[in-house]
């Protein structure tokens, strides 16, 4: 299943690393490892903390060893947004999911009719539908 922010707005790295932390939003992660969970060269992740930052989208929630621990910020209003978004984009996506198999079930349990006789040719007794 494609990310559900990647299915509907594309890939771009400010979305695949809100879209890696919003289901671990209690959890803290340094340049290096958003860079390493969300496939982002190290120089683009610094750039989209960054900004993200900026936007208050991540706080930083720590330091450890020199090194600033990110995490979202609950407290901004982006997230509720992006987590009622991404929600919203599950059920979409799965509602079409859904669809398809319910669809695919119908096409086996009630095959559609191949082929009708030909003009005076009888219908088998299997092929007649039932008055």
């Amino acid at each position: 299943m494609v990310a559900p922010f990647e299915g509907l707005f594309g890939d771009t790295s400010e979305l695949r690393t809100i879209q890696f932390l919003l289901p671990v939003s209690d959890l803290r992660f340094n340049i290096s490892e958003l860079a390493r969970e969300t496939c982002i060269s190290r120089q683009t992740m610094m750039r989209v903390v960054a900004k993200l930052t900026k936007w208050n989208v991540l706080k930083i929630a720590g330091r450890h060893g020199g090194a600033n621990y990110y995490a979202l910020n609950q407290d901004s209003g982006f997230i509720k947004a992006f987590e009622d978004l991404d929600n919203l984009i599950i059920e979409q996506m799965e509602g079409e999911e859904s669809k398809i198999k319910m669809e695919a079930a119908s096409q086996e349990q009630c095959p559609v009719i191949s082929s009708l006789p030909l003009e005076g040719q009888e219908m088998s007794m299997a092929s007649q539908v039932p008055q």
